[in-house]
């Protein structure tokens, strides 16, 4: 699903062009409704202004002429070739050739016109405007543009005989008209549109800020941070901020009493524990020395499991103490840390796990890779926390290896690995080997299930990285690296 943010965006970067675009188109008809109704108007005007002229035209020439029809017949007609070259003064914008007229007598003799309008047709039948699909409106095109006419008639009278007067305007020169106003109304509209809609996504983003660096600090969290969130945010918002700054205290009391709970336990286990261990020794010994007790072998098996489960219960209190102590820490204090001897420090953990693997005929090995010890992985390290790493991981593949298996301890210039040729893990349950108490199904071996876990702590207390995974083939076995 979409942020509320995104889909806000779209919304508006939708809605808004959508919106100019159906005001446009109506501004748009509107406008082509009034230019033309607007010119339609001049040419009904000039058309009435020149009525009046052909009637001063004719009154004119009778006074000169006196009753010499022929040569009122004969008269040429008046051509009027006006440029606005041939003109003076301030013209202003002025516009040549967009309009036209022509004045016939009754009987279609052309008594006047401009040069536009020498080409309009002598129509005696026709009133108004000429509409596009008659026929003569086809013929009028000879500047290769359609041109709107408008015929009107004088009034007959005994003096004067009755003229048809038409005028013409050229259709280009009102759509040029139309787009230019178009342009100006539209135009701005545009302009001022793409500013609102940058104004808008710019506003969205600043009034989401806050919830974004929210949303940022929540991620970046470390799971055992239980700090308040800080950020400044919008009173609409702060609730929310409250409500979770009130969830993580109470999960933090939780995590406390849990963590006090487990440390607890495990100090008040280790006393009785020990006690009872060392009861399950002395018992035995005891079984040892009265061979002449009948079955005094199952005996001696039987204190031998209580003995087993007792340390089995004493190992794994020791891991819950160790696991109350790290789990609250969220980093290590700079004066704990410092750089290690590796030889020396895993000489001392080989030398604690001795034992155990003795008793199961397993070999141990270290192996340097690189040419100096001083090159093997350069960090700082807390050397307390990470010889309980190591040996966790050293145990874990002693445990769970077969007899007469091989553990190598690996120690490279970007990696500390554990390697053993045992049988491996299935894969789909290696990404489970970090969770508390889990083991693998169908093992035999005694253990608590909180080894890898401590070990997989450690790794993230130090920002390093613990990876499990079974050795390549063909070799088979199980590896632990630990790398930056």
């Amino acid at each position: 699903m979409k942020s509320i943010q995104q889909r806000l965006l779209t919304s508006l970067l939708i809605g808004l062009p959508l919106l100019w675009l159906l005001t446009s188109s109506f501004i748009a008809w509107r406008l082509w409704h009034e230019i033309n109704e607007m010119n339609d108007t001049q040419i009904t005007q000039v058309a009435r202004y020149l009525i009046g002229v052909s009637a001063d035209e004719e009154h004119d020439d009778d006074d000169d002429n006196g009753n010499d029809d022929h040569k009122k017949q004969s008269r040429a007609a008046k051509i009027y070739h006006l440029k606005s070259k041939q003109l003076s003064g301030d013209l202003g914008e002025a516009e040549d050739d967009y309009m036209g007229f022509a004045i016939w007598n009754k009987d279609g003799r052309l008594l006047m016109a401009d040069e536009n309008g020498q080409s309009f047709k002598f129509l005696p039948d026709q009133h108004g405007f000429l509409e596009d699909h008659h026929h003569a409106y086809q013929r009028l095109n000879p500047f290769n543009h359609q041109w709107r006419l408008f015929y009107i008639h004088g009034e007959h009278s005994d003096k004067h005989e009755s003229r048809v007067i038409a005028v013409g305007q050229n259709l280009d020169s009102r759509q040029k008209m139309i787009v230019e106003t178009m342009s100006v109304q539209l135009l701005p509209m545009l302009i001022g549109l793409l500013a609102f809609m940058g104004l808008v996504v710019l506003l969205i983003r600043r009034g989401f800020k806050p919830l974004t660096e929210v949303s940022a600090e929540l991620e970046q969290r470390q799971p055992q941070d239980d700090s308040p969130i800080t950020a400044d945010v919008p009173k609409e918002i702060q609730p929310l901020v409250s409500a979770l700054n009130v969830l993580f205290v109470k999960v933090a009391d939780t995590l406390a009493r849990e963590q006090r709970f487990t440390a607890d336990a495990s100090h008040e286990l280790r006393s009785p524990l020990a006690a009872l261990k060392l009861q399950a020794d002395l018992l035995q010994q005891q079984l040892l020395q009265l061979s002449e007790i009948e079955d005094d072998s199952q005996l001696f098996y039987h204190t031998q499991k209580i003995s087993e489960g007792i340390e089995r219960a004493n190992h794994l209190v020791e891991q819950l103490l160790t696991l109350a102590k790290i789990e609250p820490q969220q980093h290590l204090p700079a004066e704990q840390l410092e750089k290690p001897d590796w030889l020396a420090l895993t000489d001392e953990v080989l030398s604690e796990v001795n034992r155990l693997a003795r008793e199961k005929h397993i070999q141990l090995k270290r192996t340097v890779l690189c040419d100096h010890p001083a090159d093997i992985l350069p960090i700082l390290v807390n050397p307390t926390l990470f010889k309980l790493l190591i040996r966790n991981l050293l145990e874990n593949a002693i445990h769970y290896c077969p007899e007469g298996a091989l553990v190598e301890l690996q120690l490279d210039i970007n990696a500390i690995r554990v390697l053993d040729n045992g049988n491996g893990v299935a894969p789909e349950q290696l990404a489970r080997l970090s969770e508390r108490f889990y083991r693998p199904a169908g093992q035999s071996q005694m253990g608590s299930g909180l080894g890898l876990s401590i070990a997989n702590r450690i790794v993230e207390l130090h920002n390093l990285n613990l990876a499990f995974a079974n050795r390549p083939s063909p070799e088979t076995g199980f590896m632990v690296t630990i790398s930056k």
